[in-house]
This record gives structure tokens, C-alpha cells and sequence, in this order.
């Protein structure tokens, strides 16, 4: 730890997330290298980083420790980029319990109603980021087998189903249930962490994914839960009373099965390049998140009108 003096301990690998490399150091921080397969720049992150924070004055974002040349990471001699974090006293759940679902709406529709007024630059991170165009291009360059032959079928039935939208405004772009850290024993979030793909995007797109996520918990290899309507609308509570007004009900009503989707055809991707993306602790593990993900975005897809009636009746106040 010569980047960070004073900072010592047992170091742990930390088994949860897809991309990044992260550790315990002692009981007290948070190590994490940066994956340049899919980070191209990984100071760039950081930079992204130093301006959401300079723009929301930190509020429920976590800043990384200085190192000891001041800055907010550090290089080693093969060129990783390497950043510490404290480690707070929190809770994280894999599936989240009804009780916490108002406030993790809330802590996503906060974060975005804060940059809704940012003017500010943010440097692209990861090409094609939440392009289903881009992704559908990488799929089908893909070499192909067999065991996949029901999955491209439903892939290509539905290719046509969602449709982009345009880039709007500042999002989080990886609104998952993981990156929310809750107090120990409250119910209320203390931290959004995880900001590396921060952008310029759609919102629906993050309560896409923070629907989504809800349904397929943390890890997406598991079969997603039932569809619960009445779930879905008290994340809904939280999320629009901190965002505010939506500008198209049907539009959010379609991001979590946009966001399902598209997330099955990037696992069924990287399962047939060989796990080059995610992470695996076996292999096939890729594919089945895909498998699990387009039974989800299939299930949203269908329950889209009635997603759409629960937003209108959210927005307009009904039952409050």
C-alpha cells in the first residue's frame, strides 16, 4: 500500500461485481483496480468521477482517499489504475426487501434530479455504452453454436421491439440494487457507489435498469423473481418523488425491458467470445444470465401497459 501511507492491513478479494478487481484492506477501505479491458482510459473514470462530485458536493457519493501524491488513484508499474475508498458501515442486499424499495427509488431519482441542471463535460468511457444497435452489431459478429439456438431466436424476434431514445441529460448508467449501500440498521441509502460509466443518457434508462435489477437481483445467473406489481410501484414512489415529473409515461414503462434485453444480448455475446467482458466463476455462466435476462425483458415486455398505468397513477398522486 505505498500509494496510500498509513494504510494497512489483511487484504481480501472482494467476489462481488462483474468488471472490476476489488479488495477489503483491513476492515476499513475499499481497494479497487480498474479493468482496462473495458476502461480504455481508466483516468478518465476518475475525472468523470472529480466532476460528479465537484457538482453534488458529495452528497451520497463516496470520494476516493488521496494518494499520497494527491491525487484520487494511483499507477502502477504496469500502467493499472488502482483507487481506495473508505468502506462504510452499511448493508447491501442481493434482493431487496419491501421495506427498502421506496428509498432506493429515491436515492436513484435523487442522484439524477441533482445533474439535472449540470452543464458541465463528461468523457466517454465505454464505446457504444446502452447502444442496443451496438451490441446487437456485436452479437451477430459473434461466432455461433448450437447451444444458443433458442436464445438467437428470441434475440432476433425481438430486435425490433425496442426502440433507442436520445440522450438527455446526465445519468448514473448502472442503476443495479448492488450499488446502493444502506444504513446498518435504517432504511435509508447512505451511498450510490460505482459511478465509472456516469454519462449523458436517458433516465428511463436508469430506472430501466433499477426495475430490472430488482427482479433479477444481484447476480443475473439466477432465474429472476416473479414480477411483482406491487414492488414495482413502490419503487416507483421513491424514484418520482425524488426525480420528479416524467416528460412520457410509455417511455419508462419500456426502459426495464429496453434494459433486460439489452443486457442478455451483451452476456449471450460475451458467452460466445469466450467471457471476455464479464466476469465468470464458470464457464456458462454468461449464459445463463442471458438466458435468465431475456425471460425477464420477455415478462416486462408483456407487462409494459400495466407498468405504463402504474407510473400515470404514481405521478398523479393517486392513493397518496
Amino acid at each position: 500500500m505505498r500509494h496510500w501511507p498509513g494504510v494497512s492491513g489483511a487484504i481480501r478479494v472482494l467476489a462481488d461485481g462483474h468488471i472490476n478487481d476489488t479488495y477489503v484492506v483491513g476492515e476499513r477501505h475499499i481497494l479497487q483496480r480498474i479493468n482496462r479491458s473495458v476502461f480504455a482510459d481508466p483516468t478518465a473514470v476518475m475525472r468523470n468521477l472529480a466532476t460528479a462530485l465537484a457538482h453534488t458536493g458529495g452528497h451520497l457519493l463516496v470520494a476516493p482517499i488521496p494518494s499520497c501524491d494527491g491525487r484520487s488513484f494511483a499507477l502502477d508499474a504496469d500502467g493499472d489504475c488502482w483507487r481506495l475508498f473508505p468502506r462504510l458501515a452499511s448493508r447491501s442486499f442481493a434482493t431487496l426487501p419491501d421495506a427498502f424499495l421506496e428509498a432506493a427509488g429515491a436515492a436513484f431519482g435523487g442522484l439524477l434530479a441533482t445533474f439535472a441542471d449540470f452543464e458541465g463535460t463528461l468523457e466517454p468511457v465505454i464505446p457504444g455504452f446502452h447502444d442496443l444497435e451496438h451490441y446487437l452489431a456485436h452479437l451477430d459478429g459473434a461466432p455461433k453454436s448450437g447451444e444458443v439456438s433458442a436464445e438467437l431466436r428470441q434475440i432476433d424476434a425481438l430486435r425490433t421491439t425496442f426502440q433507442p431514445s436520445a440522450e438527455r441529460r446526465v445519468i448514473h448508467g448502472d442503476c443495479k440494487i448492488n450499488n446502493l449501500l444502506f444504513h446498518p440498521r435504517e432504511r435509508s441509502v447512505l451511498a450510490i457507489i460505482d459511478l465509472d460509466t456516469l454519462m449523458f443518457g436517458d433516465p428511463a434508462w436508469d430506472f430501466g435498469d433499477l426495475v430490472r435489477s430488482t427482479f433479477a437481483g444481484s447476480e443475473e445467473a439466477n432465474a429472476a423473481a416473479a414480477l411483482s406489481l406491487q414492488r414495482f410501484e413502490r419503487l416507483c414512489r421513491g424514484f418520482l418523488a425524488a426525480f420528479g415529473d416524467v416528460d412520457e409515461v410509455g417511455r419508462y414503462a419500456a426502459a426495464p425491458a429496453y434494459m433486460s434485453f439489452m443486457l442478455a444480448v451483451r452476456f449471450l455475446a460475451d458467452h460466445l467470445r469466450g467471457d471476455a467482458y464479464f466476469k465468470v466463476a464458470r464457464r456458462g455462466d454468461n449464459l445463463l444470465r442471458a438466458r435468465s435476462q431475456l425471460g425477464l425483458a420477455q415478462r416486462l415486455h408483456a407487462a409494459t401497459p400495466e407498468l405504463a398505468r402504474i407510473i400515470d397513477s404514481v405521478a398523479r398522486g393517486d392513493g397518496r
